[in-house]
């Protein structure tokens, strides 16, 4: 009797192991990035949620970085986005960073984002004077640090040009906003009557 509670012990045992090797890859399997914006092939994902603004700056500030410092980091985010989001994305830019304005020749155009748990990208089309390069960069992280840049790739595709998103220029009917004439200073309104 004794052998034979240990025999079903032991195959218990083997059973429990089996099943947790064969569930394991099973549970933390291959799930679909959730992209922004959506693509239909995961659950859908709100820009202006944690972590999507930190996605958007990273990517934008790596792809500048590492791509032409030298320039202006002039932005756009994809149609859609809350003014909410390019408020958040801004502010994790800096100050020197500037929202896209119609006719802004040289742009850095996030095309779209995805995240997957602790991986992420972002695919940005850098514009200069109607020349264009896609920019990937792939991100990881710990499960509730900072997104850290694993890998910058450039792709040299033929990109459609950005149009301004900015929510601040854009009306409700989806037409540009013509941009805001600048405001008369003090010492310019003083000059004009001399």
């Amino acid at each position: 009797m004794m052998m034979a509670r240990r025999h079903n012990v032991r195959l218990l045992k083997g059973f429990i192991l089996l099943l947790s090797v064969v569930a394991a890859p099973l549970l933390t399997g291959c799930s679909p990035f959730t992209t922004y914006p959506p693509d239909g092939k995961g659950p859908l994902i709100y820009p202006w949620m944690a972590p999507g603004p930190e996605v958007m700056s990273t990517g934008l500030m790596q792809a500048h970085a590492r791509v032409a410092p030298g320039q202006p980091l002039i932005y756009n985010l994809p149609a859609g986005i809350s003014q909410l989001a390019w408020d958040d994305v801004q502010d994790r830019l800096g100050p020197d960073a500037q929202a896209m304005k119609p006719g802004d020749k040289i742009v850095w155009n996030l095309e779209r984002y995805g995240i997957n748990n602790t991986r992420a990208f972002a695919d940005i089309g850098y514009w200069n004077n109607g020349k264009a390069v896609l920019i990937t960069v792939s991100m990881e992280r710990e499960n509730i640090g900072a997104f850290k840049v694993t890998h910058v790739q450039r792709w040299y595709l033929d990109m459609s040009k950005p149009e301004c998103q900015n929510p601040v220029f854009v009306e409700r009917s989806g037409e540009p906003k013509p941009a805001p004439a600048p405001e008369a200073t003090p010492e310019a309104a003083g000059s004009e009557g001399t």
